[in-house]
């Protein structure tokens, strides 16, 4: 092959990879989409057509940016520079605050700090003569872009990774590894101290806690809250002295120009105070800390040796590549001590979020110690989920920890003869619906937070995987059996349950894991026929408290395990799902064809509906939480100006119908407002007027009238809406019997799983009763006769009538 020819064909397959390595950007979920989006240099990468070679561009890219930070810092007090780049990464005000617009960053205050502690030594290095003193203030920008750059490369380095690697687990690794890396306070704060109080106040752990590791945890966070008060009130002095400086630069003597030197020491002395030495701001001495924490100095050195960090002399390189790979001992060991015995916070937002895994870690090596927290452990998770669950299902009928039996063996078929005993961790029946809890206390390890394929495995299967078992195992006996034999052999019967669905609870923030379902599908750990709602116990209760209504829960219990909407939205976050869900935006077209199969009495697939289906793109939800945190500051005192909760969006008319049945409480009033809840815009604004429209004809003719409309997307979650309207001559009680009788009809003839009906009075327009039928579909003699008695059309003519639209 010629020169000019091997030119070419190397041309060529650098545009192939290039074209591949682009793919993968495109075929991974939300993480990797933010590691590709505002990287000016990604196509250096790509066009070198080789991800080692991609790989290796970006270790050196990242090492320059590592090591250039070193330099520009090594004549700088450590501290002070940390300090600094605190300062410059602190959250914006909170009036004003939009998470979009913030480019402040934990992670990179936390990576900083990991290469300034590599130099070994708080002290700076020795400057030449003729160079001039370097001021922190000085090269803190410098200092930021470097590690802005740093950001890029690393992010990059672990993209590339992951492409490499053939493991099926791949994407999840990388969405672990990013996480671990750049993502911090993944909680709001009150709610991981209330987290904090439930596990360890309770007296045998605390006890445990004492033996173990020489102080409790209600010790470790009065320690904590000193170090953040004692940095509080340093900053407040210093902006004390900033406004005495501006009252001293408006006075009559500042202005006359001939300034008394009295006057320019105090204006020197006010300056050194604001701006020199800034790590006198958050560094202080045990004595100081235990002052202020009100504990003894034994105490708050048990409680730092614990959570500190040693200086020790490294390469920066290799300190930035770890904390790439996920391993930065600063996230269960934030605090930096020099050689004099002060200690300083790296970044506040670190301090409380530690202090779990760090006592976990100290637990761990003492069983019995182990044995009394893990079980307590469990229980709180499986009480406090419970509790946000119940909160939403009103008068529901709640099995905690019931044990149940299950067939050992294919020839065990009926339940008396079951011979296994397991156990659920909870099951709650409101209406017809029945929701199963299962939690899970366990955390990832080390190796899990780095992406290891093998480890996240593991401990997914135990978190994710066993789980969704359990809670599909329970689901199953529910629907086939009709009810669950008890250990003690008594029968609890649930044949009245039509609906189930599933919450699998994590003590662990699964952030990027979780979320992202269809991965979890793909990779094994999950199947897609009984999918769960997988959230951690904090999204669990911000989510709670943003519920306003108990259809709101079952409406976004259905869609979140929708199979076809985990595969058409991908969001690292879980509240980027519910807050999308909330703006009436998380709904995925069905395929047209499936539902004909499921249920072909709908009518066969038009031709706008298969386009409809064929142009749905993936969605990518990007952060949707700013509305949400300025919820959450006003409420918590941080920002002075009210803020609206994010609530559900919905035609008004439909929810105060809603909120009606919701007080009537009659049969089938859950699923049936969850099912209108599910309309789009305009099928809710039809929905809602139309009982008022029937009820006109019926004032102007004196008849009754009525509606109804099927729908569903498959066997299983279909049904028939019917409104009917009855005029004064026409006895309650008949006319209750009569809305009954033509709702079970409706729901025969067309073969649905449910029928919701709604009785009007024909004078007034109120609702006056609701009737429901949910008994299973199939052969009924005495329904048939009802339909032929009433001269309903048939099956085939039905077939012409449209379902109703729902959510978009």
């Amino acid at each position: 092959m010629s020169g000019e020819k091997r030119r070419k064909a190397e041309k060529r397959r650098r545009r192939r990879r290039a074209k591949q390595v682009g793919a993968l950007g495109r075929d991974l979920p939300r993480p990797i989409r933010l590691a590709l989006e505002g990287f000016e240099r990604f196509g250096q990468y790509a066009e070198l057509g080789d991800l080692d070679a991609a790989a290796a561009l970006a270790v050196a890219r990242l090492t320059e940016a590592a090591q250039r930070i070193a330099r520009l810092t090594a004549q700088c007090d450590a501290f002070d520079v940390l300090e600094y780049v605190r300062l410059h990464n602190a959250m914006a005000n909170p009036e004003t605050f939009r998470e979009t617009e913030h480019e402040g960053s934990a992670a990179l205050v936390e990576l900083v700090a990991l290469i300034l502690a590599a130099r070994g030594s708080r002290a700076a290095s020795s400057a030449n003569d003729e160079d001039q003193p370097v001021r922190p203030v000085q090269i803190v920008e410098d200092i930021q872009i470097a590690a802005k750059e740093a950001f890029d490369a690393g992010s990059m380095l672990i993209m590339f990774g992951s492409a490499l690697d053939a493991d099926p687990l791949r994407r999840l690794s990388f969405g672990t590894r990013l996480r671990e890396v750049s993502v911090r306070n993944v909680a709001y704060g009150h709610m991981v101290e209330d987290t904090l109080t439930a596990l360890f106040d309770q007296p045998a752990v605390d006890d445990a806690c004492r033996r173990v590791m020489g102080c409790t945890v209600r010790q470790i966070r009065d320690v904590f809250s000193a170090l953040q008060a004692l940095h509080d009130e340093a900053w407040q002095g210093r902006f004390g002295a900033l406004r005495e400086f501006g009252q001293l630069a408006d006075s009559d003597t500042a202005k006359s120009g001939d300034l008394p030197p009295e006057v320019v020491a105090q204006a020197l002395h006010l300056w050194a105070q604001i701006w020199d030495n800034p790590a006198a701001c958050s560094t202080f001495t045990e004595e100081v800390i235990a002052r202020s924490a009100g504990v003894d100095v034994e105490t708050v050195r048990t409680v730092l040796d614990l959570f500190t960090t040693p200086l020790v002399q490294r390469s920066p390189a290799e300190v930035a590549l770890e904390f790439f790979q996920g391993r930065s001992p600063l996230r269960v060991r934030p605090i930096l001590q020099d050689s004099h015995g002060s200690f300083v916070v790296v970044h506040g937002g670190l301090l409380i979020p530690a202090i779990r895994e760090r006592v976990e870690e100290a637990l761990r090596s003492d069983q019995r110690a182990w044995d009394v927290y893990s079980k307590h452990r469990g229980q709180y998770v499986e009480q406090a989920t419970a509790d946000l669950v119940t909160a939403h299902l009103p008068e529901c009928v709640s099995h905690l920890g019931l044990e149940y039996f299950v067939p050992a063996t294919n020839a065990e078929t009926e339940p008396p003869r079951y011979t296994k005993v397991v156990e659920g961790d909870g099951l709650l029946i409101c209406d017809d619906v029945a929701v199963i809890i299962e939690s899970k206390a366990v955390a990832l390890r080390a190796q899990s937070r780095t992406g290891d394929p093998l480890r996240l495995r593991q401990d997914l299967r135990r978190i994710v995987t066993d789980a969704a078992n359990q809670s599909e195992r329970l689901r199953q006996r529910i629907l086939d059996d009709g009810g669950l034999r008890l250990r003690d052999n008594s029968w609890l019967d649930l044949s009245g349950v039509r609906e189930v669905h599933a919450i699998a609870v994590s003590l662990e923030d699964l952030s990027g894991i979780a979320t992202v379902t269809s991965d979890l599908v793909a990779a094994g750990l999950l199947i897609d026929s009984a999918l769960p709602w997988t959230v951690s116990l904090h999204d669990l209760r911000i989510i709670s408290e943003l519920i306003d209504r108990p259809a709101e829960l079952l409406l976004y219990l259905r869609r979140r395990t929708e199979l076809d909407i985990t595969r058409r939205f991908h969001a690292v976050d879980e509240l980027d799902f519910y807050l999308y869900f909330l703006a009436a935006k998380l709904y995925a077209e069905p395929d047209p064809d499936v539902v004909h199969r499921e249920l072909p009495q709908l009518g066969a697939p038009r031709v706008r509906d298969r386009r409809k289906y064929r142009e749905q793109q993936l969605e990518l939800l990007t952060s949707r939480t700013d509305a949400l945190d300025a919820w959450y500051m006003h409420r918590l005192g941080y920002r002075r100006t009210p803020a609206d909760k994010p609530r559900l969006m919905a035609d008004r008319g439909l929810m105060q119908l809603v909120d009606d049945l919701a007080a009537r409480a009659e049969p089938g009033w859950l699923a049936m407002s969850a099912t209108l809840l599910g309309g789009d815009t305009p099928t809710q604004r039809r929905w809602a007027g139309l009982g008022e429209r029937l009820t006109g004809q019926t004032r102007a003719d004196g008849r009754p009238h009525s509606a109804a409309m099927p729908g569903g997307t498959r066997r299983g979650d279909s049904f028939v809406l019917v409104w009917m309207t009855h005029p004064s001559y026409v006895a309650p009680a008949a006319a209750r019997a009569e809305l009954a009788r033509y709702a079970s009809a409706k729901k025969h003839q067309w073969q649905l799983d449910r029928s919701f009906g709604l009785l009007y009075d024909g004078d007034t327009g109120a609702l006056v009763a609701t009737a429901y039928d949910n008994r299973l579909p199939g052969p009924d003699p005495q329904l048939d006769a009802v339909v032929a008695n009433m001269g309903l059309m048939g099956i085939e003519a039905l077939r012409t009538i449209r379902p109703v639209p729902t959510q978009r």
